[in-house]
């Protein structure tokens, strides 16, 4: 099997290039020191990133069409937590010299399907020699002025709704192949004032408790409500992360108009999971269960230090 040092640096970036073809908005992509974008007239410019390292996001043997996917998608999914379009990403990878061409190349089938998807237009990068697989894509995005959803508007008494199904993402291999919920999150903005909102990555407990470190309040879960996949436990709906929904937080006014909009208009789902409380000094989060349903003494999810 070819490995990519038998390419060389410039061989690799001519296959990667390949079957990139720019959209609207950019005017120089691949091929010079930086890409040459146009700035979208009336609109916030939204930048992230996110990085995967074999042996952390992903298994050497993982698909790796599967892994490209995850590599933009996570990155389009920090676009849709603040109500934004995904537009334009850079894509950086560290590969061991023996990594195979083959593997590359799903890598980048996973990269352009998801950025048709959601039409990103891929527009340069940088390659390294690693001693791990590392893909970093950043992503730039646009929202309407001054209308970016950030996680640090909750209010006392607002509703928490969530979208899809929580829990079991990488024992399923869901993590690999989840959809980032742009249309969702544009479509529900669009009906109601989003007062706070962020992407479940880490997992329910500890996402929840970041919001709420933002917003200054507390809040309170209702555990029979928290919408679980097939076969997860509660433990791994508040814990296991990778799930990549959305979590909200709305008035109770608008909560009831957004779930009967949803129940015939989102597919995935959206459901009310608990309530804001004001600043407790106690908790930050509490799940309140029925007798004899355990519930994780720490929600915490993955930490990576």
């Amino acid at each position: 099997m070819k490995p990519v040092s038998s390419l060389g640096e410039k061989g690799l970036i001519a296959r990667l290039a390949r079957g990139l073809r720019p959209g609207a908005g950019v005017i120089r992509g691949i091929g010079d020191d930086c890409a040459v974008l146009k700035l979208p007239l009336g609109k916030d410019l939204l930048f992230a990133c996110d990085m995967l390292v074999e042996g952390v996001h992903f298994l050497k043997q993982s698909r790796a069409d599967g892994v490209g996917w995850k590599a933009l998608a996570v990155n389009v999914s920090d676009i849709a937590a603040m109500g934004g379009l995904p537009r334009h990403a850079v894509v950086s990878l560290g590969l061991p010299p023996s990594t195979p061409v083959a593997w590359v190349d799903g890598l980048y089938r996973g990269l352009r399907r998801c950025a048709r998807r959601f039409k990103v237009n891929l527009v340069g990068g940088d390659t390294d020699r690693s001693e791990k697989i590392i893909v970093d894509v950043a992503i730039l995005g646009e929202v309407e002025k001054l209308r970016a959803v950030r996680r640090d508007g909750a209010e006392p008494g607002d509703i928490l709704l969530v979208t899809g199904r929580l829990g079991g993402a990488v024992r399923s291999g869901r993590h690999l192949r989840f959809t980032p919920r742009v249309l969702e999150a544009r479509a529900l903005a669009a009906r109601a004032p989003i007062h706070a909102m962020l992407d479940l990555s880490d997992g329910l407990g500890p996402d929840l408790t970041r919001l709420c470190e933002a917003s200054k309040v507390s809040a309170e879960v209702e555990a029979a409500a928290i919408p679980r996949s097939k076969g997860a436990t509660l433990a791994q709906a508040l814990t296991d992360g990778e799930d990549f929904e959305l979590l909200m937080a709305v008035s109770p006014r608008d909560a009831q108009r957004l779930l009967s909009w949803a129940k015939k208009n989102l597919p995935c789902g959206l459901t009310a999971i608990g309530r804001m409380l004001g600043r407790r000094e106690d908790f930050l989060v509490k799940v309140a269960a029925p007798r004899g349903v355990k519930v994780p003494r720490i929600l915490e999810g993955f930490q990576h230090f």
